[in-house]
């Protein structure tokens, strides 16, 4: 498959498919007789693997060779996934932690006006 249908069936520009195979993400295509890149169909569940694992947080870095052509993922990804929810987690404590601290700080600053007001 050309890279300009299989960027349009798996909803990315052909030029991030590109990104990806100079980055490492993913391995170089092989190149038929014409120069032209022949990607497998099985390329359209990698790239989605690969945008759900960027929308998740993960980094390029962090998802390249996580992914295969084959659509198959290393064993190591449950791990890694687990990982990553903990980071989500911790920065959801800390995000609770800053609301709470600025709704206290809210409620000292109000309490205050109304003394300076009374």
């Amino acid at each position: 498959m050309k890279i300009g249908e299989i960027a349009r069936r798996a909803g990315v520009s052909a030029s991030r498919i590109r990104f990806y195979e100079e980055q490492g993400i993913l391995p170089p295509a092989p190149r038929g007789a014409n120069g032209y890149r022949d990607y497998p169909e099985s390329l359209i569940a990698t790239l989605g693997f690969i945008e759900q694992a960027q929308r998740l947080g993960f980094s390029l870095k962090e998802i390249a060779g996580h992914a295969t052509l084959e659509g198959k993922v290393c064993d190591a990804l449950p791990e890694k996934l687990r990982t990553k929810l903990a980071e989500v987690d911790a920065h959801i404590a800390a995000a609770q932690a800053r609301r709470a601290e600025l709704v206290a700080l809210i409620a000292t600053l109000e309490r205050g006006e109304e003394k300076a007001a009374a």
